[in-house]
């Protein structure tokens, strides 16, 4: 099983030592979801090149009394009881990552999959008992809605036991990589996105940079997928009846979305289900705003500048770093 104490890659231990907010913006998002980091995860997704690195932002924070530490793991003060949850949760993770594996690589194996990527909680070594495995699937080009109603016909007939291992809720092509939601929440997603097959998605990690805004040490993400193995890159035999089906499927899916979720706000609607011929996503239950809501007010509790501007940026303002961005509260 890939863990994040894994050793750093040898051409990222030239990082820089890290300022106490750097390291509080990083335990307080975590602290959204109770969700203490171990020394590891905190130096990789820092930045910082060692262990030492991390060591003066800890001890400023730890005297600040922002943080405590507990069984290997960082936390926010006063949260100590999340250390059993997180570990109970990290043994579900543990027992349910061979059949991760194993669907990823069924998942790796289809026509017109060029990427596969393993998100949300399994990816952060946290699920509970019955979880799910989702995954963020990059797809040749014009065959994003055949492939996921390929997918959905497979999952219907198998049972809940194994279809829970094949949760695909974000198709995107890759000739369109860039993310438009731009913002702390889908910056870690991507960050701590575990790349299990295909180059794509060393594309997909360096075609969405700004994540650096939020995670200073997206690099090393970028150089765990360098690592991925390879995959599939030639054109399936079924591409252009693909192509031909895809628009087709894709007003059907937005017609069935739209009959289905009719009580959802059309706006909301539209986001949780975006339908383009570049881009599916499934997220009924989408806790972004929440997520980035109850971040930003932890960080202002300690005074940390939360390092974004508007609440949710667009890929517009997102990439244009405001002054606050480009000199960060120390």
């Amino acid at each position: 099983m890939f863990s994040v104490d894994s050793p750093l890659p040898e051409s990222s231990k030239d990082g820089a030592a890290v300022t106490a907010a750097a390291l509080m913006r990083i335990v307080l998002y975590f602290d959204v979801f109770r969700h203490p980091l171990r020394i590891a995860e905190l130096q990789w997704m820092t930045g910082a090149g060692t262990a030492g690195m991390l060591e003066p932002a800890l001890r400023t924070a730890t005297a600040q009394g922002w943080i405590e530490a507990e069984g290997g793991f960082v936390f926010r003060s006063g949260r100590s009881s999340t250390v059993a949850r997180r570990q109970e949760r990290t043994q579900h993770a543990e027992r349910m990552w061979p059949a991760a594996m194993a669907a990823s690589r069924i998942l790796a194996r289809l026509p017109f999959v060029r990427g596969v990527m393993l998100t949300g909680g399994l990816s952060k070594q946290s699920a509970e008992p019955g979880g799910d495995a989702d995954f963020l699937l990059l797809v040749e080009p014009g065959c994003v809605w055949t492939t996921k109603s390929a997918l959905q016909i497979v999952r219907r007939v198998l049972p809940d036991d194994l279809r829970r291992f094949f949760c695909t809720n974000y198709l995107l092509s890759v000739d369109d990589l860039p993310l438009d939601d731009r913002d702390v929440f889908t910056a870690f997603e991507l960050a701590t996105a575990i790349p299990l097959s295909g180059t794509a998605c060393s594309d997909f990690l360096r075609a969405n940079r700004w994540v650096d805004r939020w995670v200073t040490g997206y690099e090393w993400a970028i150089r765990r997928a360098d690592a991925a193995p390879p995959g599939s890159s030639a054109p399936s035999r079924l591409s252009p009846l693909a192509r031909t089906l895809d628009a087709p499927l894709r007003d059907r899916w937005s017609q069935l979305w739209d009959q289905k979720y009719d009580w959802l706000d059309d706006n909301v609607r539209a986001r949780r289900f975006k339908r383009s011929p570049t881009r599916a996503t499934n997220h009924l239950h989408d806790f972004r705003e929440f997520v980035v809501r109850e971040y930003r007010e932890r960080c202002a509790d300690i005074g940390v500048d939360p390092l974004q501007g508007p609440l949710l940026a667009t890929s517009q303002q997102a990439a244009e770093p405001t002054a606050a961005a480009a000199s960060p509260s120390q």
